[in-house]
């Protein structure tokens, strides 16, 4: 499946019909919740029929798990894959995870797609394994950032990737839930981002330990 690139908006246009109702389906979730969200409306507002939005996607269950692998694909962490030429393994993961929130419109959507399908969750098993999978792909790839920081000495070698990782997105979660409810502002948000890599990965220096 294709996912969004770095450049496109959630309300770009797509290539067929199938990204056409994910696209649709992405707009309805960030403006109406998973609860607001009708096949019917999303079948109009991408141009298509009912009955080929569950040909690609069986049902609204299906369709939601399907936007959840959508905007995972297009989560600014992506970017992770190919480290930005001249960038430090650090450097590039505080820039992936920083992004993560931001007023802009194509992440702020994806943010609030990612909570609602969160909060679904709960009461969905098959939601809950399909973001477990998205959750393990993020983490494993937030933990090879931290590894290659280690190996290009931007990050402490006594961290244990793997734990930072998990402790890393639960932190970006939680900031994202704060920002997006409105009690915390989006750029305390991110000093709050950066403060928590300085403290979790940048390397100690010998003035730094307590005799």
């Amino acid at each position: 499946m294709k996912g969004l690139t770095q450049d496109e908006q959630l309300d770009g246009q797509p290539a067929d019909s199938r990204d056409a109702i994910l696209v649709a389906a992405c707009r309805a979730v960030a403006e109406q919740g998973i609860r607001g969200m009708r096949l019917e409306a999303v079948a109009r507002e991408a141009g298509v029929s009912v009955p080929l939005v569950y040909y690609h996607f069986e049902s609204r269950p299906g369709l939601i798990r399907a936007v959840l692998r959508y905007v995972g694909a297009a989560a600014p962490s992506e970017v992770l894959r190919e480290r930005p030429p001249g960038f430090s393994a650090y450097e590039a993961l505080e820039a992936a995870l920083i992004s993560e929130i931001d007023d802009e419109p194509r992440v702020r959507d994806a943010s609030v797609i990612w909570g609602e399908v969160n909060a679904s969750a709960v009461f969905d098993p098959k939601l809950r394994d399909e973001l477990r999978r998205v959750n393990r792909a993020w983490s494993a790839l937030v933990a090879e950032a931290i590894e290659s920081g280690i190996a290009d000495g931007s990050v402490d070698p006594t961290v244990d990737p793997a734990v930072a990782a998990e402790l890393l997105i639960s932190l970006v979660d939680g900031l994202c839930a704060r920002w997006l409810g409105g009690t915390l502002e989006v750029e305390r948000a991110r000093r709050l981002v950066a403060a928590a890599l300085r403290a979790a990965l940048a390397p100690r220096r010998a003035s730094d330990s307590i005799e």
